[in-house]
């Protein structure tokens, strides 16, 4: 069985509060990069309620060093629920910071074994996916940090290293993403597998 967490009772949620980059200093960033050019010039913004995927776009940073995230449209209902992430579906925004309920952690793991192996260049390949969340205010930071780094795991981990798979309410920003409300652990039965033998320092519940 997953494990479920209420916030409150969550050892690891904390408050926190933290910088973002301005929507200036975004949009000068992604000006530098061809693609996101083109797709900032259609003009299109996810709606509140839209189910998207949301992932670090790693060419813009590399290129700025700035952490602009790409939402993807959704390529799929429910896919999202059983593993497959919305990161090949059509990007239609970027954001500095996006808030995601009903959200899932998705990795594809046969790429995820290439870059952790060094055989495959780093691509779109894990997003946090959910229902846009229009907030209208400062976002939120406070909750459990959660983490996906694939050169050391092959799953979206909390500070601990256990492994996430669901979260009631999520805020990413960067390199990080923080849950609320309800979270769903994997356990070691019902983890995805990893893809190879590339090895992977998540823990499970």
């Amino acid at each position: 069985m997953k494990h479920l967490q209420a916030e409150h009772q969550h050892d690891l949620f904390r408050l926190r509060t933290l910088r973002v980059e301005s929507q200036d200093t975004i949009l000068s960033a992604l000006q530098t990069d061809a693609v996101a050019r083109r797709i900032l010039a259609k003009g299109e913004q996810p709606e509140p309620g839209q189910l998207v995927g949301v992932r670090l776009n790693i060419n813009v940073l590399k290129r700025t060093g700035v952490a602009a995230h790409s939402i993807h449209r959704a390529t799929s209902p429910t896919g999202h629920r059983t593993g497959k992430g919305f990161y090949r579906g059509e990007v239609i925004a970027y954001a500095p910071v996006v808030t995601l309920s009903d959200a899932y952690f998705n990795v594809h793991q046969g790429m995820r074994e290439g870059i952790a192996a060094g055989t495959t260049a780093k691509c779109p390949m894990a997003s946090v996916d959910g229902t846009y969340v229009h907030t209208g205010q400062e976002p939120s930071f406070d909750g459990v940090e959660i983490r996906f780094n694939p050169k050391t795991t092959h799953l979206f981990v909390d500070s601990e290293g256990y492994a996430v798979r669901y979260a009631e309410a999520v805020t990413v920003l960067g390199h990080r993403a923080f849950a609320r409300g309800l979270i769903l652990y994997y356990s070691e039965s019902d983890a995805p597998m990893r893809s190879g033998d590339a090895p992977s320092e998540a823990r499970y519940r």
